[in-house]
C-alpha cells in the first residue's frame, strides 16, 4: 500500500515521501488478518509484550496515528493502529457498522494476534468502541485506557455539561447527503486551531472518502443517539482522558465519573490534537504509561 502522508507535519510528510521514492525502509508495516467475516487491516511497529493498540475516529483510518506508531515503537512498544470495519483499508460491510459491532471485531483481533494487556487509545468514535469493548461480556481486560476528545452526546441534564449535539448530527448527515466531498473538507479543517500544510487535510479527507456515505450516517446515528455513560463506573484499569481545551468541560465530567482516572488537557489544539500538537500529546502517554 502507498502509504499516506497528509497527517503530519511538513517536515515528517517531507520525509516520508522521500523514504517512499529511495526505498527506504518503512517505520511500520501495513498487515491484514481476517477476523470473522472482515479482514482488518491496521499498521504495526515495534516489538514485545507492551501492547498500545490505537483506534481512530468516525470514517478515520489507522494512518492518522503515524506521529505515534514510530514514536513508540522506538520506546520499546509493540504498536497497532486498526482500520475498524467498514474504514480504511478493512473490509466494507452493508451490515453490521454500530460501535456494539466494533468492539466484538476488536475482542476477535486482540484474540486472534493474542494481543492481551494491551493499553487501548481511542479517539472520538475510537472511545465510544472502546466503551462498548469494556462493558461487554467477552473482554480481554486491558491493562489502561486513553480516550482522546470524546464527550458523551448531549442529555438534558443538570450535571452533565455537553453540548446539544442532536441538531449538528443531523446537519452534518444531511451534509453529507448533499455533498460528501464538500461536508468532509469542511469537517477536516474544523479539526485543527492552527492552519495547517494543505496535504494533512487531503490526507485526512482521502482517508475519510474510503468509508461509505451510508455507512457514515448509520455510525454517526449510533455515535449521538446511545447513552453510554454507565459504563464510566465499570472501568476499573488506570484511564487517561486528554482532551482540547473546547472540550475541558466533558472531559472534567469523564474523570468524576471514572474512578481514579486522569485528565490532560492540551492547549492551543483542536479535535486532531495529536496531530497538531503531537509531542504534547505523546508527553502526555509517555508519562502515563511509565507509571
Amino acid at each position: 500500500m502507498r502509504k499516506q502522508i497528509g497527517l503530519v507535519s511538513l517536515p515528517a510528510a517531507i520525509l516520508l515521501l522521500v523514504s517512499s521514492l529511495t526505498g527506504a525502509e518503512k517505520t511500520w508495516k501495513d498487515a491484514s488478518v481476517q477476523v470473522g467475516d472482515i479482514k482488518t487491516h491496521y499498521l504495526e511497529s515495534g516489538s514485545g509484550d507492551r501492547h498500545l493498540i490505537f483506534l481512530p475516529g468516525l470514517a478515520m483510518t489507522a494512518e492518522v496515528w503515524q506521529e505515534q506508531i514510530p514514536y513508540f515503537a522506538s520506546r520499546g512498544f509493540h504498536v497497532i493502529a486498526i482500520d475498524p470495519r467498514s474504514q480504511g483499508l478493512t473490509t466494507k460491510t452493508e451490515g453490521g457498522n454500530t460501535y456494539h459491532q466494533q468492539a466484538a471485531d476488536l475482542h476477535a483481533f486482540l484474540e486472534k494476534l493474542k494481543l492481551e494487556h494491551c493499553t487501548l487509545v481511542g479517539w472520538a468514535a475510537g472511545a465510544v468502541a472502546l466503551l462498548e469493548y469494556v462493558s461487554s461480556s467477552e473482554t480481554l481486560q486491558p491493562d489502561r485506557l486513553v480516550f482522546v476528545d470524546w464527550a458523551p452526546p448531549g442529555f438534558n441534564e443538570k450535571d452533565y455539561p455537553s453540548r446539544a449535539a442532536l441538531q449538528a448530527a443531523r446537519d452534518t448527515a444531511l451534509a453529507m447527503e448533499d455533498d460528501r466531498a464538500k461536508a468532509t473538507d469542511q469537517l477536516v479543517h474544523g479539526m485543527f486551531k492552527s492552519q495547517q500544510p494543505g496535504v494533512v487535510y487531503k490526507g485526512l479527507s482521502d482517508g475519510s472518502l474510503k468509508t461509505p456515505t451510508g455507512t457514515v450516517i448509520a455510525l454517526l446515528f449510533d455515535l449521538i443517539s446511545g447513552d453510554r455513560r454507565s459504563a464510566f463506573a465499570q472501568i476499573s484499569v488506570p484511564t487517561l482522558i486528554v482532551t482540547s481545551q473546547d472540550n475541558r468541560l466533558a472531559g472534567e465530567y469523564m474523570q468524576s465519573k471514572i474512578p481514579g482516572s486522569e485528565l490532560k488537557v492540551i492547549a492551543d489544539a483542536g479535535h486532531a490534537l495529536f496531530l497538531e500538537k503531537p509531542q504534547a500529546f505523546n508527553q502526555a502517554l509517555e508519562d502515563f504509561l511509565g507509571k
